[in-house]
């Protein structure tokens, strides 16, 4: 575990960690919702999961540095999406 002198340290450690989990989220995010939506194909699909597959190690990177378990099973809850039918249906529904 990483030791701070002073309180102004662990500020900006939590302040710069929680704004990387904020990035890489919401690239996570636009990668599912591009996946469930629109069912890239071809260079966009491998774009989108491996764009998503790298945000979400480093969403679950910087939640086990700020020792956050909320933020790490949010990660682990968004995966779930990719179980969901989200799609139009048929033109007779």
């Amino acid at each position: 575990m990483t030791e701070f002198s002073n309180a102004d340290e662990l500020e900006r450690f939590e302040r710069r960690w929680k704004f990387i989990f904020t990035c890489f989220a919401v690239i996570l995010a636009g990668a599912l919702f591009e996946h469930m939506l629109r069912h890239p194909r071809g260079e966009e699909a491998v774009c989108c999961y491996s764009l998503g597959a790298i945000a979400f190690v480093a969403c679950l990177f910087s939640a086990n540095k700020l020792r956050d378990s909320a933020r790490h099973e949010g990660v682990i809850g968004g995966l779930e999406l990719l179980g969901e039918d989200l799609s139009p249906g048929d033109l007779d529904d």
